[in-house]
This record gives C-alpha cells, structure tokens and sequence, in this order.
C-alpha cells in the first residue's frame, strides 16, 4: 500500500522522530512517498516513507548506497547520508490511520538541480554523468547485501518477461508492434548472453530526475549528486549505463551522440567489456520499452498521477525514431565514442586486402592514365558551389581537366568532404548534410566497362532511380581466406548492362559485370563509377550511403575502409594531406600576437565563403553575419572579377586611399564619415532594381 500522509504529518514525524522542527513540501515519487523538509536552521532533509509491503531488509540495502558503499569506495560521488532518529535506530516504523506500519528513513537533501531541467545537455556535462556513474558502479563493485538479490519488475534481468505481461496495456496497434518488434529482438541476439555480463549491486534508476547538476548556471556545469536507492538491486553492472543512457537519450536530436557521450564517461571511469558494449545499445532499447509499458499499466492503476506518466511522451517519440537504426550501427557508434576501433573486423580484412592487391584485376581501364580530381569543399579547381552543383557544367569541367592532363580516367577522392549532395535524402535525422564521401569515383566516358576486381557473389542489384542517388547499382560479396565477409558497390551504372545480373550469380576477377551509365540514368551525375568497400552492410543492401556525415566520420571509415587497398592506385597522384586543426593552430600561435584571439574553444577552420555562409573544412555552414556580407555575399562573381581584373592590370590601391578604384563597377561606393566604403544602402532593400551596381541580387539569409 502506497503511504498518504499529508504535509502535516511529516511535519510531526520530523519533530517527534528526529527533534526537527521544520516545514514541509511533498516531492513526487512512484512506491514511497517523500517530503523535502526545511529545519530553522536552514539545513535540508528528505523524509521517505515506504511503502506499507516494503521489506526492512531492502531499506537496510539502500542504506549501502548513501554515503560510501564500502570502506575503499571512492570519496567523489556526492550522496545523501541516512541520518539516525532520536532513537539511534536509522530505520523507524510509524504506524497510519489503519494501524498498517510503514518505515521511515531521514536523509540529507542533496543541492542541484535534476538533469531534466537542465538545458542545454552538453558533452562535457553527460560525460561527467558517465564518469560519476562509473564511479558509483566503481565502488559498488565488492559491495554484498542479504537482500541484494531480489525480485524487481524494474530489474533488467526481467525485462523481457515484464513487457511481456504488461504490454497489452498499451492500446495502439503500432505502439504495441514496434514493441514486440524491439523485443523479438532482444530475445533472439542479446537475451541469451545476459549470463555472461559481469554482475555487481546497482543504483538500477539513473533517470534524469535523479541525477542532479549543480545549480550554477556557469560552464561547464558537473554532477552534483545521485539520489533515490528505491530500485537498487544485484544484477548486471551495464544495466545502471543503459538505464542512464535511456534517459539522457530523449528528446535530442542525435539521440546516439548523446549516449555516446555518456558511455564514453562511464569507460574512462569503469571500462566495459566487448560483450557489455555490444549488448549496451539493445539494453536501452529494453529500458525505453519497459518504461512505455510499465507507464501504460500504471496509468490505469493512477489515471490522475502526472508521475507516472512522465516521460510516456518522450520515450515513445525516442523509440520511433531509433526504429530504423541498424543495432550493428549503434554498437560501432558507442564503440567509437568509447575511443575504440568502431568495426572490430575492418583491420582484418583491410589486411588482407593490402596483402593481395597486386593481384587485383583493375576495376576500369585506363588507371595506369589517372589523374585526381579536387572536388572538397575548398576546392577552387571546379569553381563555386554553384558550378559543381550544375550537372552538365561539371562535367564539362572534369573533361577539360582530364584533357588537359592527358588522362583517361579522373579519379574523385575518398574520405573527401563535398558540398555537392544537395537533395534532401543526404540530411540524417538529426538534420546534419552528409557530406563525407566514402567511396572512389573514377570518371570516365559512358559506357566505360567495370570489371570485377575480384572474385565474388552478386548481393544485390538495384536500381535507385532519383535524383543524386545511385541509379542502377551492383552489390558483390566476397570473402576472405578467413571466411570473413565483405562488399564491394558498384554505382551510377547503365541499366542495359544489368540485364543479365541476378543475386546469387559468381561473378570471377577480372570478368565485365557493368558498364557506366549516362546523366540521363545514373543519378543525374556526371558518368562516373562510385566504387566502394564495405564491411557491413547493416541490412541496407542496395541503399546503403556513400556519403556519410562529418560527425560520424571515423564510424564511416571503419564501416567503408580506403577502396584503394583493391584498386592500387599510386600515392603520388594525391595531394598530401591537409594540416590538421591542431598544427595550424599551433603556427598560428608561433607567427601571430595574442591580440588576434580565437573566440571558440574548439576553433572553427573556415575554408570557403559562399554568399551569406562559412563552410568549414568537413561542409558544415555557418551563418556569417558581420560587417557587409549579409548584403554583398562572399565570393559574389562581380567582386571576384573586379578584383581579379585589378590585381591583373594595375597596381593594388594603398589601403589608406579615400577613393574607390576606377576597376570597380560604377555607383559601388558612397562618400561616409571621410572614408569610402561598400554601398551597403542600395543592397538593404533586397530588390533586384536597386542593384544600382547591376549584380545579381542576394539570397536572403536564412537560419541555420
């Protein structure tokens, strides 16, 4: 039976059980029920009264974990202390209006504010929750209790028995299927592996209403606590990160970046093990479905109770949105936030084929006549985005450049940030343009034969017939001498030469298996063969990305290592690679005064301007607000081409010149203030006609 007292009463309790004199305000709670009290002195308690069925032993438990769980436990984790009644007995019983006992417990109240009012959540804040939660599993580790192994519908060790029983409470049919979905799967792949997961006594409710954060509003803010023991329980150690991670989880853009950065905190504090990490992600899955269950039964047993409702709305939104993800991509994405190789088996197989790639059969004719291809986002070779972003003109340009050099193929580069993917299917989810291109494009007439480089199975054969996008396309799968699997793609590809292709079919190194397809077929793209390695396709098959986003990159990486190991080509026709942040960083501090400062902690590195945007070295925009550009735009071609006209036909005007240079289009300058400037007056009002210099008028700027 759930307590009922009234504020009143523990008022009196206070006084009578401890010598407190105090005032009361009720907190929420699911079992128990629980008083913040405020004594004359200013000092803060919390009065938990149990739940009448509530076992002294299993209070006794919780007491291991206020406070330091046992003598070497580590200090740093702020806890509640359990403070004794007058009585000297930590645990009182009290009796209700019926005579049924319920036990009482006083505890210090811990200052902060719980997470879920904290915004925004940010990396260093949920990888401090990593850490002190590590820290708290950390010190439970040796901890042992009579009543630690008991039964809790809440315990994860039940979890699939506990949606079961509870899961026709939720009523829509969609709801209950994607449910039974994500269960089906748990039971199959990580049910039986549980057993093996390390066990320990755990806090088993790191929700974000019991984590608290100091209240300081001044950055970076840090945890400041951990409250309410109700569901500590002796089961897997993992479970307290996947329940955490559950949490900190809803209601973000990127709900994987989130708890990755959670699960990277907790690593540093307490390493997980290979099988912990690859179970982690289905865990959280089984969390936010026993939540949404659980909520749905407790509803019917409190129709007019918010708390037990209180993160229905999230969970299910959360839950939808994780239907799509690939389990293998959530485990390679928490395993790269851990600081681990994402796809264990890549460095094999990459092995393997560096080992066998002289014997590769080319993939096209003509490599040994290759020249590369800058199409970065900085690039200056394939003009503005607005050139490499029109189909036919990039084409024309790539062959002038293959002319120019003499070459029969041009080669695009892989692990190369792009600004061309502008159609709508290369944002993800969480809204990021993917922009990382994973594969090698080699450049060549249609109709240019592919070859098999080596010897395989035909996965897949698929036509994606929208713009961007692949069109005809080819999966081959192979092994290595290991038996471990992998693919090559083969994309943008004519349709007349996949007649003869069907899954299944071996394919031998060095056969033809396609032949490149013109714009009107392959995507709209100049003809090109985008060829890729791939380690897992993730259930993806046909539609599996060649562009992946920046802040999955090294995920990408691993899931699609260098398609160079099979086709060879020689490192002397790249580039060498580009400074990294770090060492530019570190010239520029050697060669420039302090006065010049970095307003980032983690410093943007800007290489291209286009109208009202920055894009930064990986493609992602910046909104540039300062001085004139918000009216003339970076890079407007009129600009460009009167400075390039002046730097080629006469001396630069000094910097301290009061008149404008007669190069200049006429009606640019006004007279203000004793100096000449840009006639930001005429660009203000945003109407083609009062260009008076004739440029083409501005894209309005719009929000990031």
């Amino acid at each position: 039976m759930r307590p009922q007292f009234s504020i009143q009463d523990a008022v009196r309790l206070a006084r009578e059980l401890y010598g407190l004199e105090a005032t009361a305000v009720s907190l929420p709670s699911d079992r128990d029920q629980n008083f913040r009290l405020t004594a004359v002195s200013g000092s803060q308690f919390v009065l938990k009264i149990a739940a009448a069925n509530e076992e002294r032993d299993v209070l006794d438990l919780q007491k291991g974990g206020h406070g330091p769980p046992a003598p070497h436990a580590n200090p740093g984790p702020c806890l509640p202390d359990v403070i004794p009644a007058l009585t000297g007995q930590t645990i009182p019983a009290i009796h209700g209006s019926q005579d049924e006992t319920y036990l009482v417990r006083l505890v210090t109240y811990l200052p902060g504010v719980p997470l879920a009012h904290v915004n925004p959540h940010t990396p260093d804040l949920l990888r401090d929750f990593g850490r002190f939660l590590g820290e708290v599993d950390a010190a439970l580790q040796d901890f042992r209790h009579p009543a630690m192994d008991r039964y809790l519908h809440w315990d994860m060790r039940h979890a699939a028995d506990t949606i079961t029983r509870h899961l026709d409470y939720q009523t829509d049919p969609d709801r209950r299927a994607l449910v039974a979905r994500f269960l089906a799967e748990f039971e199959a792949n990580a049910a039986p592996r549980l057993p093996q997961l390390r066990r320990s006594v755990i806090h088993s409710d790191g929700n974000d209403y019991n984590v608290l954060v100091t209240a300081d509003m001044k950055q970076p803010r840090r945890i400041a606590g951990l409250i309410d023991f109700g569901d500590m329980v002796y089961s897997c150690t993992v479970f307290d990160l996947a329940i955490a991670a559950a949490y900190v989880m809803l209601d973000k853009a990127d709900p994987l970046a989130a708890a990755g950065h959670l699960a990277a905190g907790y690593h540093a504090a307490l390493p997980l093990t290979e099988l912990e990490l690859e179970l982690l992600y289905p865990l959280i899955l089984m969390r936010l479905c026993t939540s949404v269950v659980m909520s749905a039964y407790q509803q019917t047993l409190h129709p007019d109770d918010p708390y037990m409702v209180i993160s229905q709305k999230p969970a299910w939104a959360l839950l939808e949105k994780l239907a799509d993800v690939p389990l293998d991509l959530a485990h390679y994405r928490l395993r790269a936030a851990c600081g681990l190789p994402p796809v264990p088996q890549t460095a094999v197989i990459a092995h393997w084929l560096s080992t066998y790639q002289s014997s590769f059969a080319p993939v096209m004719a003509g490599l040994d006549r290759a020249r590369v291809l800058d199409l970065s986002v900085g690039s200056q070779e394939m003009g503005s985005p607005a050139d490499f972003n029109d189909a036919p003109k990039l084409a024309r340009r790539v062959q002038q450049l293959l002319d120019e050099a003499g070459a029969a193929v041009g080669i695009g580069r892989y692990d190369e940030p792009r600004l061309i993917y502008t159609a709508d299917f290369f944002r993800t989810a969480s809204g990021e343009r993917r922009t990382i291109h994973i594969g090698l494009d080699l450049f060549a007439a249609a109709g240019t034969a592919v070859y098999a480089p080596l010897t395989g199975v035909i996965h897949s054969v698929a036509d994606n017939a929208v713009p961007q996008d692949y069109g005809p396309n080819l999966i081959l799968a192979h092994q290595t001498d290991d038996g471990e699997t992998f693919y090559t793609l083969y994309g943008h590809l004519s349709r007349a030469s996949l007649d003869g292709c069907r899954v299944g079919q071996i394919v031998y190194e060095g056969e033809p298996i396609a032949a490149l397809g013109d714009r009107g077929e392959n995507g709209g793209w100049p003809p090109h063969l985008h060829f890729q390695v791939i380690v897992n396709l993730l259930g993806l098959d046909g539609d599996f990305p060649g562009v992946a986003p920046a802040s999955q990159r090294d995920v990408w990486r691993s899931l699609c290592p260098d398609p160079n190991l099979i086709v060879g080509l020689p490192a002397h026709l790249f580039p060498p690679p580009e400074l990294p942040k770090a060492e530019i960083l570190q010239r520029r501090r050697s060669h420039m005064g302090k006065s010049l400062s970095i307003s980032y902690r983690e410093p943007l590195k800007i290489v291209r301007g286009w109208r009202q945007y920055l894009y930064d070295e990986v493609g992602r925009p910046y909104l540039d607000v300062v001085n004139n550009v918000c009216h003339v735009g970076h890079s407007h071609p009129r600009v460009v081409k009167a400075l390039s006209d002046q730097a080629a036909s006469s001396t630069p005007t000094p910097a301290t010149s009061t008149k404008p240079s007669s190069t200049m289009p006429s009606g640019c300058w006004r007279r203000c203030r004793r100096r000449w400037r840009w006639c930001s007056w005429c660009a203000a009002a945003a109407r083609p006609t009062n260009w008076r210099c004739g440029w083409p008028a501005p894209t309005p700027a719009r929000r990031m």
